[in-house]
């Protein structure tokens, strides 16, 4: 009976320490050095990329992922936290509030050489994901970057679309959050206001 005791005071322990470990936002240092290589992986989506946009965008995504985070307050596995958001013990952090709360920052940028959709994995299954793609203006969805800040629960990771172990697609335009749809379909948007004046 005493050892069961003490497994289950050391369970407690390590789900405690689990819970309360929160992502390291890492240095100003190292957070330049990280945007510095995403700014370099943007510009080698097409020779159209411009430096200066692709230096905006890298910075605006790896500094605001950490400021979702110093709001989050997620633990380090991610996994674990989307358990703790949907057990009530956390408001917010699962991947589509990451990719929703990220969007409108690199979307205010206004870039002419870079574009921005939304990414799905499994829709509607147990293991769905969502993020971000940012791709050249002249190259497809496909050949884009996957931005996820979800991943290292604030610590942005991105990649080539085609090489991550998730296999994503275009967000619907229908199930595109509504908050969003404005930045992202802005004619849709327009049309159906028309159509509400009339």
């Amino acid at each position: 009976m005493n050892h069961m005791i003490h497994y289950l005071r050391l369970c407690s322990i390590l789900i405690l320490a689990l819970v309360t470990s929160c992502v390291n936002p890492g240095s100003s240092a190292m957070r330049a050095q990280q945007a510095a290589l995403l700014s370099h992986d943007l510009q080698q989506l097409s020779t159209t990329v411009s430096a200066s946009e692709a230096d905006k965008m890298a910075t605006t995504a790896i500094e605001q992922s950490i400021r979702i985070s110093e709001d989050y307050k997620p633990i380090r596995l991610a996994w674990l936290n989307n358990s703790l958001v949907n057990m009530g013990l956390r408001q917010r952090g699962l991947c589509y509030h990451w990719r929703n709360d990220l969007f409108p920052p690199l979307f205010k940028l206004e870039s002419k050489t870079l574009k921005l959709r939304l990414a799905t994995s499994s829709r509607g299954k147990y293991f769905e994901h969502n993020a971000i793609v940012v791709s050249a203006k002249d190259t497809t969805f496909e050949q884009g970057l996957i931005l996820d800040p979800w991943r290292g629960g604030g610590r942005l990771w991105w990649g080539r679309l085609g090489e991550d172990k998730y296999p994503w697609v275009l967000l619907d335009r229908k199930q595109t959050p509504v908050v969003l749809r404005p930045m992202l379909t802005p004619d849709m948007v327009s049309n159906q206001e028309e159509k509400q004046k009339r």
